[in-house]
């Protein structure tokens, strides 16, 4: 009798480990090894389309006796994101900052969900998703301010080298990051790291009636800044990158910087 009770146990313990180990490798082991290969996928296309460009391309004019339409195709013949558009039509840009992992292609959906689950090839990639430009800004990132979102993964990926700002040290290191757009290069210099609530109203897309009140709320929720509020003019353009943070529940971390003119035209 004992002997089948101790049987009976063994069998119990060893299907419950069996079901543990099962659970662990269904909810932690497998999706990490999906990540990690669309992570791999991903980075070896992002090497292939990376803008060669060091400089902005320069726009030639053309007399109306030449021509009087432009193509679609001619277009993208004339931007530093030629390689990447011919993958996704819906690049607006590239942001890559030295001494960290981000060195991405910038998509636009008609909302902000797409992007979350798919990848820069609009393909599903395990929830890995690629950065992309708030809908509701301009997609030439020609307004007051441009929100740029992407998850914060394990292992340095997607945005997860943005809580490194949570150092300003580590800012004064690295002040300044380059975004390519279809207009050539620009540099962005960053000012300022938050740490906000998903519904924060940085969140918001400034009009130019607004433009007082959002920086009063930007530098009011700004862990650290380098620059003041009488530092920002109306014609400046303000990038944000923001991804989760993990201090509770629905922490964002946002780094702010302000996109400068084409290297070109710099002095």
């Amino acid at each position: 009798m004992k002997t089948r009770i101790l049987y009976a146990l063994l069998t119990v313990l060893v299907c419950a480990g069996a079901y543990c180990v099962w659970r662990y490798y269904d909810e932690v082991v497998r999706p990490e090894r999906q990540i990690s290969s669309a992570d791999t996928e991903q980075n070896q296309l992002f090497s292939q389309i990376k803008p060669a460009v060091t400089i902005p391309v320069s726009s030639t004019a053309v007399s109306s006796a030449e021509t009087t339409v432009i193509t679609a195709a001619e277009t993208i013949k004339t931007t530093p994101l030629a390689d990447a558009a011919m993958i996704n039509s819906s690049v607006v840009g590239w942001i890559t900052i030295p001494d960290t992992h981000i060195d991405f292609p910038i998509a636009q959906a008609e909302d902000n969900d797409f992007y979350l689950h798919n990848g820069f090839d609009m393909k599903y990639n395990y929830e890995l998703g690629c950065p992309f430009l708030d809908y509701r800004c301009a997609s030439d990132f020609s307004g007051f301010n441009s929100i740029v979102y992407a998850h914060h993964m394990t292992q340095q990926r997607m945005f997860a080298d943005i809580a490194l700002f949570k150092d300003s040290e580590f800012m004064a290191s690295n002040p300044v990051g380059q975004l390519t757009l279809h207009d050539g290069v620009h540099t962005v210099s960053f000012f300022a790291y938050l740490n906000v609530p998903y519904d924060s109203m940085i969140y918001q897309v400034a009009d130019t009636s607004e433009h007082e009140e959002y920086l009063d709320d930007l530098f009011a929720a700004a862990d650290y800044a380098t620059k003041n509020k009488d530092d920002i003019k109306d014609t400046d353009r303000l990038l944000l990158l923001s991804t989760c943070t993990y201090e509770y529940k629905d922490a964002r971390g946002v780094l702010v910087g302000l996109i400068g003119p084409t290297i070109e035209q710099q002095e």
